[in-house]
């Protein structure tokens, strides 16, 4: 393979290594948005069902008597103390779910739909990281084999099992990328940080609140998400809407869900991106571009948390050139706009104006003011010069709100008639 090709072929690698990881992410965010209307409403039937049944039960209890005190004080209605009721409808409540009478296990169970699709999406997640971490590993030690320790050993049985040199090598990059992601995860950020010399952006990412969905992962695995000691001494300082106490049943809410989803999202994304730029530094150009490819998705899904957490990673990096620069500027501003910060806006709109030139940037900034008549005078100049093509309406965020208007899409579609 020649020099040319093989740099194409690790640059592709690169590319699918975070494209793959998105679109899994992705899919999970669609499955659970799918799934979870239908799930809870399931589950909250479930729960008024399995209130009717417990509360027939008690009535039942609390009402019938034996038949010996019935014969000695017939007018006397006996009662059952609330602990001894209490112990009786739970003891009815197993054997009911035992035998699955009439469905009513389902209607009685603890744990419904909603909370497992929950916890399974979790460790989805949580499984969709670990497989991103392994891939760039993988990608390292295939770019860098001379990075293996020197003292990595294979047995006689091993080699015979190789045709070559590079099936050995294979071996012992699978055997290394096991000892890493095998550690606990702090220690695996550390390698990262410390071995690999991959950025981390702890100022941006919350590696702590991953950290402990790691730890929760785990204790879903092995203890039936209880609290104990191991978790809690791995887990370190908690957000105090996270503070548990041993003993303690833990469960994935939906908040908690989406807290996770959208920072090991961004987390992910960060890390894949600076593993990038520092093994294939020529490929600046290319990252940067992916890097505002998943920015506008982002915002045209209104996912303004992992948005903002990748725009505040892009002001930290060197880009290939003032345009990137502009158009991330640009992504701000959409992004600010959408939160509702005018005050921000308009100051970096300001900024903007200033170094904004040819028509397709003052059609940006017409768009940023929804200044729709200077908008469509810049969008037909840039459209006769070549600036702009009618597919960019559709995908580009800082358009979605003219070209979401009927009246708007119209004039367009004459445009680039």
């Amino acid at each position: 393979m020649s020099e040319e090709n093989m740099k194409a072929e690790e640059f592709c690698q690169t590319r699918r290594i975070e494209m793959n990881f998105r679109i899994a992410m992705n899919g999970i965010k669609y499955f659970v948005n799918g799934i979870a209307p239908a799930a809870f409403a399931r589950d909250e039937a479930a729960k008024k069902a399995g209130e009717r049944i417990k509360e027939g039960i008690r009535s039942l209890l609390l009402d019938v008597s034996t038949l010996d005190k019935r014969r000695v004080k017939p007018k006397e209605k006996p009662s059952i103390n609330e602990e001894e009721s209490s112990f009786t409808v739970d003891k009815i409540i197993s054997l009911t779910k035992d035998y699955d009478y009439l469905g009513a296990a389902v209607a009685l169970n603890d744990e419904l739909h909603g909370g497992l699709l929950l916890k399974s999406s979790f460790m989805m997640v949580i499984a969709s990281f670990d497989f991103l971490l392994s891939d760039l590993l993988h990608c390292y030690y295939e770019k860098y084999p001379k990075s293996l320790n020197d003292d990595m050993v294979l047995s006689l049985g091993d080699l015979r099992k190789c045709d070559d040199l590079n099936e050995a090598i294979d071996i012992l990059i699978d055997r290394k990328i096991e000892t890493v992601l095998f550690d606990n995860f702090a220690n695996q950020m550390l390698f990262f940080e410390n071995k690999l010399k991959i950025g981390t952006a702890k100022e941006i990412i919350s590696w702590d609140r991953i950290n402990e969905a790691y730890q929760r992962r785990n204790i879903f695995s092995h203890n039936n998400g209880i609290v104990n000691k191991r978790y809690l001494s791995h887990v370190g300082v908690l957000p105090r809407e996270l503070e548990v106490e041993i003993g303690q049943q833990l469960v994935v809410s939906f908040d908690y869900f989406l807290a996770v989803y959208w920072e090991i999202l961004a987390g992910g994304i960060v890390i894949a991106q600076n593993c990038w730029r520092k093994w294939f530094k020529s490929d600046t150009y290319d990252a940067d571009l992916e890097l505002i490819d998943i920015i506008n998705r982002e915002l045209l899904k209104k996912s303004i948390v992992t948005a903002g957490k990748l725009l505040l990673y892009s002001s930290e990096i060197e880009t290939d050139s003032k345009e990137t620069r502009y158009n991330l500027d640009v992504l701000l501003c959409q992004l600010l706009k959408i939160a509702g910060l005018q005050d921000n806006f308009t100051k970096k709109l300001v900024k903007l104006e200033k170094v904004a030139t040819g028509n397709r940037q003052l059609a940006d900034i017409a768009a940023l003011k929804d200044d729709k008549e200077a908008f469509f005078e810049h969008i037909k100049n840039a459209a006769k010069n070549g600036e702009i093509y009618s597919s960019d309406f559709g995908t580009a965020s800082v358009y979605q709100g003219i070209y979401s208007d009927p009246d708007s899409k119209k004039k367009l579609d004459e445009i680039f008639k």
